[in-house]
């Protein structure tokens, strides 16, 4: 949802533009005297100005993001300012024109400077909104698209690790290369992903059935996905194999508390978790949910499962 500066600023540039468009309707000008703009009104000129400084303060913004070197950057720069003092020299002609000793008609067409001054408004916002912090900036567009072409990139990266690993495991399969697979494919986030990634850990497992990695990374998608029957099975299978592993009382204690509700139980899990590895990165996490689960958190006296 846009910021309510972005919302002003942007409500300030319309009504602005509109004051230009209507100008000529509200004070026309006397049709007797040839009008020095000739075909094009301040109306376009306006426009075309604006145009040409945002265009310019696109560059700007692309310099800062780093999608332009600096020759590029150059070069770009010296286009758009080529631009915008050629519609400047001709959104002033006129006024100049009107300026003139000689000029009969020179209170007669107010339309005109009316023009010139909203069109200088409305540059001058975007000059403000170009500099202002986001998210009021005008320039967020240029900043989403590179955030956007930042995912790109990433996701690019991502595609090509996946398929030179299977072109690895294809020719030798190994527990440890499945499992790294299984969890460039969770990384995805998409229930396809998670189900290849839960296949490919199934197989490690099956390769290595003490391989302690593949047993966390399964349970934690089939959390991820709320399949709790099978996540409760794997943990039992885990439990087998690592039963000091704090791993176990911390799926026990998310299982019971997201999956069967059972809040008495998630409580007694996740204080044996604490106990154990009072200083696991998951330990903060833990703290939160068994406050949740406890009904100890302000507003949720009774406390709720999670999502």
């Amino acid at each position: 949802m846009p910021e309510f500066g972005q919302l002003v600023i942007l409500l300030v540039v319309l009504v602005a533009a509109g004051l230009v468009v209507a100008g000529p309707l509200l004070w026309p000008a006397r049709t007797d005297v040839e009008s020095p703009l000739g075909e094009e009104d301040a109306a376009g000129l306006a426009l075309r100005h604006r145009i040409a400084v945002e265009s310019l303060h696109d560059v700007e913004a692309d310099r800062r993001a780093g999608s332009l070197d600096p020759e590029g950057y150059q070069t770009a720069r010296a286009e758009a300012e080529e631009r915008a003092a050629r519609t400047l020299a001709a959104l002033e002609a006129p006024a100049q024109a009107l300026d003139a000793p000689n000029d009969p008609q020179r209170a007669a067409s107010p339309s005109r400077g009316v023009a010139a001054l909203v069109g200088a408004g409305i540059v001058a916002l975007i000059l403000i909104g170009s500099f202002l912090p986001a998210p009021l900036t005008l320039a967020n567009g240029t900043v989403v698209n590179a955030q956007l072409a930042a995912q790109q990139a990433a996701e690019a990266t991502r595609q090509g690790a996946i398929r030179r690993l299977e072109t690895t495991l294809a020719a030798k399969p190994e527990a440890a290369g499945l499992v790294q697979l299984a969890n460039l494919y969770l990384q995805g986030g998409s229930s396809a992903d998670v189900q290849r990634a839960a296949r490919l850990l199934i197989l490690a497992i099956g390769l290595d059935p003490k391989q302690s990695d593949a047993y966390r990374l399964l349970i934690t998608a089939y959390v991820q996905t709320g399949d709790y029957k099978d996540a409760t099975a794997a943990t039992d299978s885990y439990a087998k194999i690592a039963p000091s592993s704090p791993d176990i009382p911390f799926f026990r204690g998310l299982i019971a508390y997201q999956g069967s509700g059972d809040r008495a139980a998630a409580v007694r899990w996740f204080d044996a978790f604490l106990e154990a590895a009072p200083g696991d990165p998951r330990a903060v996490m833990v703290r939160s949910l068994r406050a949740e689960a406890a009904g100890q958190l302000p507003g949720n006296p009774t406390g709720s499962p999670g999502p």
